[in-house]
């Protein structure tokens, strides 16, 4: 499996994920809030790039994304590395 890329961008209206993305893959972004002590939940499926998450957090909350890459037939094919962000 090989690595996905992935940048993170903030924005007045969120934090903008632009991840790299074949033709026919389907790109799932997941987002962890609060550091390791948390899970990983999935808050966008087959997304396509860039995607901007808008959702509100407090202050001072830690926020980190991937991005998971598969086949058309769910197979797993890439993974980006973790990107992350505190909130101002």
């Amino acid at each position: 499996m090989h690595t996905a890329k992935i940048d993170l961008t903030l924005k007045p209206t969120g934090r903008h994920l632009a991840f790299s993305k074949e033709m026919l893959e389907v790109a799932h972004v997941f987002r962890r809030v609060g550091g390791e002590a948390s899970t990983w939940q999935r808050v966008a499926v087959n997304a396509r790039s860039p995607f901007l998450d808008t959702d509100t957090f407090a202050p001072g909350t830690l926020l980190e994304y991937y991005v998971q890459h598969e086949t058309q037939q769910g197979e797993p094919e890439a993974r980006s590395h973790v990107v992350s962000t505190t909130v101002a």
